[in-house]
């Protein structure tokens, strides 16, 4: 195995409006020994066809019926021969050492098992800087998460080293927060650390999980549900925390979205 070999892994489904910019950018990384794998979820738009205008020898590509991005991941890790992992959506775009940056902070410390980066937000034709995030904490990031702590991203923007022994798989029963389950999955007794260099320009688009709100709150209760069920993982006060902030993160999205009584009912739900 290449021990500088980074897998860069694409989930696409309907995406010809901007795949091309996001294929193009991981192509592009001043890191060049990557590999491109992207999957084709049974779009039924111009995306194959987008595709297809690459030749590099990197890119390998599969295609799939619709079975969402999890699934499609799952079935790119399956094929994935990099000592590194990370994921791009078809909408975002990588800045050219975002794999670099990211992977220097993993090669100076082999106590590591994720190295993360500063995102910067952008509208959709990436010409406004909306915000810029960057992370703040270094150590063992389970507990964080739970808390969805900002210190710690939970997005796609981990790159992480690639242990054999490892199970790496996306949850199906889920729609939304698939990469938070994913690193709650792996990150009991590994360790973190941060770039400040960016490594996402997050394109925001109206087709965001936030416009798609009974289904997040469903992936987010699934969450929970996971968490209470590993009670040697998570004491009783960092799942009443993860449930109070599921309860008003949603309520407050319903609530802006015009949804009074759905914002009411957010605070119910769950146990």
């Amino acid at each position: 195995m290449n021990e500088r070999l980074v897998s860069i892994i694409m989930a696409a489904y309907n995406a010809e409006a901007y795949i091309e910019e996001a294929m193009a950018s991981a192509l592009g990384q001043s890191h060049s020994e990557i590999e491109l794998i992207v999957v084709n979820d049974g779009s039924n738009d111009g995306t194959a066809a987008r595709i297809a205008g690459f030749t590099d020898p990197r890119l390998k590509v599969l295609e799939q019926s619709n079975q969402g991005i999890g699934m499609a991941r799952n079935a790119a890790l399956q094929v994935a021969r990099g000592s590194f992992i990370c994921f791009l959506d078809a909408d975002d775009v990588m800045p050219p050492n975002s794999v670099s940056s990211r992977l220097k902070v993993l090669m100076n410390d082999p106590s590591l098992s994720f190295a993360d980066g500063t995102v910067i937000h952008y509208d959709a034709l990436l010409e406004r800087v909306l915000k810029v995030h960057t992370p703040s904490f270094k150590g063992e990031p389970l507990q964080l998460l739970a808390r969805f702590d900002p210190s710690c991203f939970f997005g796609n923007t981990w790159l992480i080293r690639w242990e054999p022994s490892w199970s790496y798989r996306f949850e199906r029963a889920i729609s939304h927060v698939e990469d938070l389950l994913f690193y709650l999955t792996i990150a009991n007794g590994r360790r973190y650390a941060f770039t400040t260099e960016p490594v996402l320009h997050y394109r925001v688009t109206g087709s965001s999980s936030m416009s798609r709100l009974e289904g997040l709150e469903r992936s987010y209760h699934f969450v929970h549900r996971w968490m209470s069920d590993r009670p040697e993982l998570f004491d009783p006060t960092t799942r009443r925390k993860n449930l109070y902030l599921i309860r008003r993160m949603m309520s407050g999205a319903y609530w802006h979205a015009g949804r009074p009584v759905q914002a009411l009912l957010a605070w119910t739900r769950g146990s």
